[in-house]
């Protein structure tokens, strides 16, 4: 499992996402239970790069996305 730091986190409305593992974590947990396509594409992003399939980078937009289309930011 490769969780890479992310400079500067993802901020939501509450809390800051700091890492690959702290975004799948919100995801699965913390999100709300409207889940758009977004949502999808960054779940699948951040299990990549955990796996080393996809880099952080790449996760950390995924994820980003996801934020602004649920309004969480």
């Amino acid at each position: 499992m490769q969780d890479v730091v992310w400079h500067p986190p993802v901020r939501t409305r509450s809390e800051a996402v700091a890492s690959t593992f702290e975004a799948l974590d919100f995801l699965d947990h913390h999100w709300p239970n409207i889940k758009g396509p977004r949502f999808v594409k960054a779940r699948y992003a951040c299990l990549a790069a955990l796996d080393g399939r996809e880099s952080a980078d790449v996760a950390r937009a995924r994820f980003e996305d996801a934020v602004a289309e649920a309004q969480l930011n």
